[in-house]
């Protein structure tokens, strides 16, 4: 703290006697100002120009460099805006292009049901037909049996011969009555 207030002091000790060395000295200061006016003209007629065109040209350089930067601002807002608008219009494109893949799906799900429809039915139909032949192969498989089993009891009953043509006619007469009884 103490070489701090010394330090003080002696500032305030040299500000005075150059104070008091103005007062006592006149001379000295119009000197000064004489030196100082000449060393102004000097500048003034050698370095102003140069430092003044130094100074216009980091001017003029740095209101380029402004310039283009506000230029590339505006390029870059002009490409975001663009990249904006293509990525909106990509996206209706891609909305459009999914709703019409949708449809084409439920189409062709429409379709290939449509296949297995008609593929069921011609199944079906093809077993009905398949059924219809079993039935009417079982139904003569029957009366063949019948006739054999009519046959065979009818040699045990009458024992005696019997020409099997005309048995067979006695036995499709008795086949052809019962299935005419049951259409009725």
């Amino acid at each position: 703290m103490n070489d701090l207030q010394e330090i003080f002091n002696e500032a305030a000790q040299s500000i005075l006697e150059g104070l008091n060395s103005i007062i006592q000295n006149p001379g000295v200061v119009v000197l000064n100002v004489i030196v100082f006016l000449i060393m102004l003209t000097v500048v003034r007629i050698y370095f102003w120009e140069p430092i003044t065109n130094f100074l216009e040209k980091r001017q003029n350089a740095l209101s380029e460099e402004f310039d283009k930067a506000a230029e590339e601002r505006k390029h870059a807002q002009e490409v975001q805006q663009q990249a904006i608008s293509d990525y909106e219009r990509m996206k209706a494109e891609t909305e459009d292009l999914k709703s019409k893949l949708t449809q084409e799906a439920y189409k062709e799900q429409e379709r290939i049901v449509e296949d297995a429809k008609n593929e069921a039915k011609m199944r079906i139909k093809q077993a009905e037909k398949d059924i219809e032949y079993e039935i009417a192969q079982a139904n003569e498989d029957i009366r063949q049996s019948i006739k054999e089993i009519a046959f065979t009891a009818a040699e045990k009953i009458v024992k005696r011969e019997i020409d099997h043509d005309k048995h067979q006619d006695i036995i499709d007469e008795i086949i052809k009555e019962r299935d005419d009884l049951k259409h009725e």
